[in-house]
């Protein structure tokens, strides 16, 4: 009891505190739109040269460069940089959030970090020109507040357009996890894990291409994916995110999915992918997460650091513009235990000079005001500054440039420095065609997004996502009109496939599907308001599931032939399980629809396991957290699947 009263105050305490915040900001953020409509000049004006079009974005009378189309881009970034400010141009080395109708929790979270700034502020007076979505807005309305936001950058001196980014958006509803969302009004498709169980990298490189074509339409320039991380440690939270543990596969899979988005190269048609985390988030000490204090540590007792690098590479050598590294400090790897964003070995002496990157190094979100692990003791000028000399280019979920400013003018940055990030920020606008057309058409969106065609290939790609891990009593596929009993799916959608009855005594069969494991919460490592409430989303690193659900498990087995579902995003033991199943089935982040095709024969299984499932939490406790797949005495290996003979595939 005594537990529950202080989880209960801990609650309270922490809403009190943020709805405190979020009043604050509905008082703040009127004046500081009024302070950004005060700041609009007009828009650009059209100019024609020789016959063709061009947007006059500095209101001059003349075609600068930067907005001459026909120029190389290393001469438009030369000539509007020669133009910029250094408020300016320290203003592209931020990306915060931009709302577009969050649920509320998420609004109150968000807002109160942004300390009352509107977003036209931002754009206005700290010539900010990043911004990352978050909500749960409709692709047309999705269209209409960026085109609006748009329309204020256009009107700045320079006029320089918003580049807006997304994570994940194209997930089923329960699929994904941290930083992975479903957006009503998208085609559907599985997590990253289910395109590895797939095996399919045509199939990626479509998605890529269809979700590209539907970014576009709302006016998504950048995806914050795919997560080329190797899926080496089972308890980690994020394995769900990855390509799995296997090297090979995760590179192929990256490459597939950076061309699928990007296209051969960058253009008006393209979304930039944003590959990460850089130099790999996935062997987590004890599997905890870096996102909280608690999990700061990336180890590699298998000496299996460049194991880690294989999909990064390729990346690299397929046009990667834009790298994202995580929270983790590579601990005992480099001359300092700090995180990976002040870290210069990992930055500049292995990601620039050694492996030959080119592009622009973003950070994960709040490495400086939040994620700060490591630096702990410096101060926050302290940490752009050490930032920056490792070799960091842009800040995620960042919004204070006057930091960067003030050390520039106090001649500690030079401003050279800030030139070479500019330069590779501008390269990407440029290539996006951003300076041509900035603007989606808001009456043709719901002609580009979630067409029948697409909703159909993500369909397959979901049911090829399905892994039959074991079919000993010879269980499935089930026949049509099947009684069953389902716990866990949809009624109404499980009575399209079989007859469904109201208990378990009444079944032939019990269908019971189970969530990721989630048994408690990851400890925060800190009394932060913001880190108790980041704790709620990771998991702790027990992946065996509950006494609870065991027990429901095998009662349904006492009374019926009992298949189990289990969503896989996350590995989990399974051995219990086994037992009492006459079928188990894996799934990453799948429709109802996709599982029940699978489960009555309509698509012969053909998904394999992206990574090992352990057969106990003592041999994953055994296991080296950088070394893949190397548990003593797997349930399922890597690359397990099976099939049903004498059926086909749809």
């Amino acid at each position: 009891m005594k537990i529950i009263i202080k989880l209960v105050v801990r609650v309270l305490i922490i809403a009190v505190v943020v709805a405190a915040l979020y009043a604050a900001n509905l008082f703040l953020k009127p004046i500081s739109k009024m302070k950004a409509s005060f700041a609009q000049s007009s828009a650009a004006t059209p100019i024609n040269m020789d016959g063709e079009d061009f947007r006059d974005l500095n209101r001059n009378g003349s075609l600068d460069p930067y907005e001459d189309y026909r120029i190389a881009t290393a001469d438009r970034v030369e000539d509007l940089l020669s133009q910029m400010t250094l408020d300016e141009k320290v203003g592209q080395m931020f990306h915060p959030p931009v709302l577009i109708e969050p649920d509320p929790l998420f609004r109150v979270f968000l807002e109160a970090m942004n300390a009352g700034t509107a977003i036209e502020e931002l754009i206005t007076h700290k010539s900010l020109t990043h911004f990352n979505f978050y909500g749960g807005a409709s692709p047309a309305n999705i269209a209409k507040r960026l085109n609006e936001l748009q329309q204020i950058a256009e009107r700045t001196r320079l006029g320089i357009p918003l580049s807006i980014s997304s994570d994940p958006v194209h997930e089923v509803p329960r699929g994904g996890g941290i930083a992975s969302f479903t957006l009503d009004g998208v085609s559907k498709w599985p997590s990253q894990l289910g395109f590895a169980a797939g095996r399919d990298a045509s199939m990626l490189e479509t998605f890529g291409d269809i979700a590209a074509a539907e970014y576009r339409a709302m006016g998504f320039t950048t995806a914050l994916h795919p997560m080329s991380d190797m899926a080496t440690e089972p308890r980690w939270a994020r394995n769900f995110g990855t390509f799995g543990s296997n090297a090979e596969l995760s590179a192929e899979m990256t490459v597939a999915y950076m061309k699928g988005f990007q296209g051969d190269r960058l253009s008006n048609q393209s979304v930039m992918t944003m590959v990460k985390h850089f130099p790999g988030g996935g062997p987590q000490l004890d599997g905890l997460d870096p996102h909280l204090k608690s999990g700061e540590s990336q180890v590699y007792p298998g000496n299996n650091f460049d194991y880690h690098l294989a999909p990064f590479i390729a990346a690299i050598e397929n046009d990667m513009r834009v790298v994202m590294p995580y929270y983790g400090i590579p601990t005992g790897q480099t001359d300092e235990d700090v995180a990976m964003a002040f870290n210069r070995y990992i930055l500049t002496d292995l990601l620039r000079d050694q492996l030959g990157f080119e592009g622009v190094v973003c950070t994960d979100w709040g490495v400086i005001t939040g994620r700060i692990w490591g630096v702990e003791p410096l101060t926050v000028e302290e940490r752009y500054l050490k930032s920056i000399e490792a070799g960091v280019d842009q800040y995620g979920g960042e919004s204070e440039p006057e930091y960067i400013v003030d050390l520039v003018n106090q001649g500690v940055i030079s401003e050279a420095r800030i030139d070479e990030s500019v330069r590779r920020i501008l390269k990407n606008k440029f290539d996006l065609g951003l300076f041509e057309e900035p603007f989606v058409d808001e009456t043709a969106v719901k002609e580009a997004v979630n067409l029948p065609q697409h909703v159909a290939l993500g369909m397959t790609a979901q049911r090829n996502a399905v892994v039959l891990l074991d079919n000993g009593s010879s269980a499935l596929p089930l026949a049509a009109e099947t009684r069953i009993f389902v716990d866990g799916l949809e009624p109404s959608v499980a009575a399209q496939y079989g007859t469904v009855v109201d208990t378990p005594e009444q079944a032939d069969v019990v269908l019971l599907f189970l969530n990721t494991v989630f048994n408690g919460n990851q400890p925060a490592g800190t009394d932060s308001t913001f880190d108790q409430m980041m704790a709620t989303r990771f998991p702790d690193t027990n992946l065996a599931f509950s006494d609870e659900i065991l027990a429901k498990a095998a009662s349904y087995s006492d009374v019926s032939q009992l298949v189990t579902l289990v969503d896989l995003n996350r590995p989990a033991v399974l051995t219990e399980l086994k037992g009492m199943s006459g079928a188990l089935v894996g799934t990453f982040g799948v429709s109802d629809e996709a599982m029940l095709d699978v489960v009555f024969g309509r698509h012969n299984p053909v998904g394999k396991l992206p990574f090992e499932l352990p057969s106990s939490m003592a041999e994953v406790a055994a296991q080296l957290e950088d070394v893949p797949d190397d548990t003593a005495n797997p349930l399922f290996p890597f690359g397990w699947g099976l099939s049903y003979s004498g059926i086909g595939t749809q």
